[in-house]
């Protein structure tokens, strides 16, 4: 009996690596566009219920939309009114462009793989703890991680003149963590004194 080899076994030969995993990346900014466009779509059909519930005499009272077209009866199309709601139209238009158009933030930090794995910031800030607790001396650690500086604020109990000791073992203990990274960050390593 002979079975024919899915689509998945084509695509992927035993042995070779699987293909490395998109980047996750953030929602950005176009959402805010979005929710704007929805809420104009949304008063627009306000609107035009309205209206619709005018005509069929389901609600006394005058059209909103029938009393926007009056109050702009013989308006010029040169006059300064339509000049500047063409300004404000045209400049709300060019602030929301970039917007629209701006890349999604990437959110992963890539690690040194071939299939693709990334890491969250408060991930690799846990990692980064981990790691530095237990050095010699170290009571308390406070991490900030980006995608490319981890800061290490470390606070010791040893005298000042053990601080470059204390940041030497920091610094080796790190060194596995940033072997694993894609990207190695720049690493800022402060030692603080308990006040006694």
């Amino acid at each position: 009996m002979t079975t024919t080899p899915t689509s998945a076994t084509a695509a992927t030969p035993p042995g070779d690596p699987l293909r490395a995993a998109k980047a996750p990346v953030g929602t950005g900014a176009s959402p805010l566009v979005a929710q704007l466009f929805a809420l104009a779509l949304i008063c627009l059909g306000a609107v035009a219920v309205q209206h619709l519930l005018v005509l069929t005499n389901a609600i006394t009272g005058t059209s909103w939309l029938v009393s926007a077209l009056e109050s702009t009866d013989g308006l010029r199309g040169d006059s300064p009114a339509v000049l500047a709601v063409g300004i404000a139209l045209a400049a709300v238009g060019l602030l929301l462009l970039p917007i629209a158009l701006k890349p999604r933030p990437r959110k992963g930090i890539p690690l040194a793989t071939a299939t693709g794995a990334h890491l969250r910031r408060q991930d690799l800030r846990r990692i980064v703890e981990s790691a530095v607790e237990g050095t010699d001396a170290v009571t308390d650690v406070d991490v900030n991680v980006t995608r490319r500086r981890i800061k290490v604020v470390a606070t010791s109990v040893a005298t000042a003149d053990r601080d470059a000791e204390t940041k030497a073992e920091i610094d080796q203990r790190l060194t596995s963590v940033r072997d694993a990274l894609e990207r190695q960050p720049a690493v800022t390593i402060t030692v603080r004194h308990d006040d006694i």
